[in-house]
């Protein structure tokens, strides 16, 4: 039976949460895991660690925590208390798995931001939370993308969604290593599927997301519609590298749907370097038809590149169903 260790960083201020996290990954040691035939483990300092000396305290627990297959990162207005080697505990756990990931894969990194409001004029708080900010901005430059939630309830529902995605992912892994069935590609292993999950057709969806709240709908109507829509805010993982999800989702597509507004095609941004993406890949595989097709949801005019693609106007709720029509009629061209 394989072992899935699952690691707990944070500073003190979010003791909720750490809580949580163990009454989740306890919750599904007894339903994932037995599916699975996973044992879950869920690794603190406070049940892992115990007195002993080192270079510190956290040099200690660095020590006796061992190694782990999930770090989960949690912060809010704390930042922690500085180590020797990082500016404070949780940020040198951060750093270590990081640096493993970047060179084994593992372990899956998830972290979590909680974002809701607080009010101090403490200096000393109000530096703990600077560094928070300063924190977080770092993992932008390091695309590492992470989750913001406003309250433990919240961050109960999306860490245990979180988990059970990673913990399906690392069994998949698991069973095609042991079966010796993995196919390997230039940059990454490609996960096994299930035959019914592989026929469904991929509908990437590129949108601002200042737009997200009119296209979140859309996604859920082509999810129930029987395809297999792929939107980073629904589909990408804490931890993955999002850049280089976002390239290969785009690559696998059957469809893409790109949402036009008159945010998304009156600025700069990641939104027109996915649809650039799109466009190169529609060149190279113009044989196996993926399609692109702009979706309107305000009377805007399309881009230059769009400009010879019949779109569709989605200004309204009633839209959703010539959306899915539109992307069915396509799916039955190829």
């Amino acid at each position: 039976m394989k072992r899935v260790r699952i690691f707990i960083a944070s500073p003190g201020d979010v003791s909720d949460e750490r809580e949580i996290v163990a009454m989740v990954v306890d919750e599904l040691r007894r339903i994932v895991g037995k599916l699975r035939h996973v044992e879950l483990e869920a690794v603190r300092w406070e049940t892992h660690a115990w007195p002993d000396v080192g270079d510190d305290a956290q040099d200690v627990i660095n020590k006796q925590i061992g190694q782990y297959d999930i770090f989960v990162g949690i912060m809010w207005k704390r930042f922690g208390t500085p180590t020797k080697r990082a500016d404070s505990g949780t940020a040198e756990e951060f750093e270590r798995a990081y640096t493993l990931f970047r060179r084994f894969g593992r372990p899956k990194i998830m972290f979590y931001f909680r974002t809701t409001p607080f009010y101090s004029t403490d200096p000393s708080e109000l530096s703990q939370f600077g560094k928070v900010v300063r924190f977080r901005r770092k993992l932008e430059g390091a695309d590492v993308l992470f989750w913001s939630y406003d309250q433990p309830l919240q961050f109960e529902r999306v860490v245990r969604e979180h988990l059970i995605r990673q913990l399906l992912e690392l069994t998949v892994r698991s069973a095609s290593k042991t079966t010796g069935k993995t196919v390997r590609s230039t940059k990454r292993a490609t996960k096994q599927k299930p035959a019914l999950e592989s026929a469904r057709p991929r509908v990437f969806i590129s949108a601002a997301r200042e737009d997200y709240d009119r296209v979140l709908p859309i996604y859920r109507a082509l999810h129930d519609a029987g395809l297999k829509p792929w939107l980073d805010v629904e589909n990408l993982l804490p931890g993955e590298l999002w850049q280089e999800a976002i390239r290969e989702a785009i690559r696998d597509a059957d469809i893409f749907l790109v949402f036009l507004s008159n945010t998304s095609v009156s600025r700069a941004g990641y939104f027109q370097k996915e649809l650039r993406l799109a466009l190169d890949v529609l060149g190279v595989k113009r044989e196996s038809q993926t399609y692109v097709i702009p979706v309107r949801l305000d009377p805007v005019m399309p881009p230059a590149p769009l400009a010879d693609l019949h779109w569709i106007d989605a200004f309204s709720s009633e839209s959703i169903e010539r959306v899915i029509e539109t992307v069915r009629r396509a799916i039955s061209l190829r």
